[in-house]
């Protein structure tokens, strides 16, 4: 099974289109050793498609709708996007993504003799 892409990527999450490549290529080799065939079967390609997209969003901070702080000192008021935990819960992608690993999971048991 192959890994994902960037272009697999952005077919999703065209947002993302303005991520430096290094930092694109970084995050591709981080999700290829942590979501493996042998975990995640004919899903691992869209897995890490979503992992990836997740992460990106969340060092890029393209998602809407975060958390925003602000501060205020007599008149002047500041606001900015708080910086991210990277829990899943906070971007589409990344609930995407639990949601995925759900489906791969198999249970197990520990049988001592």
């Amino acid at each position: 099974m192959a890994d994902t892409s960037k272009a697999n990527i952005l077919a999703i999450a065209a947002e993302l289109s303005t991520v430096p490549d290094g930092t694109f290529d970084l995050v591709l080799a981080d999700v290829a050793l942590q979501i493996t065939e042998a975990v995640f079967g004919a899903r691992q390609e869209v897995a890490q498609r979503y992992l990836a997209a997740h992460r990106l969003t969340v060092i890029s901070g393209t998602e809407k709708g975060g958390a925003v702080v602000s501060e205020r000192t007599g008149d002047v008021a500041t606001s900015y996007a708080a910086p991210g935990s990277d829990d899943y819960n906070e971007t589409a992608y990344g609930r995407e993504f639990a949601r995925i690993c759900k489906g791969c999971v198999a249970g197990f048991m520990v049988v001592t003799p």
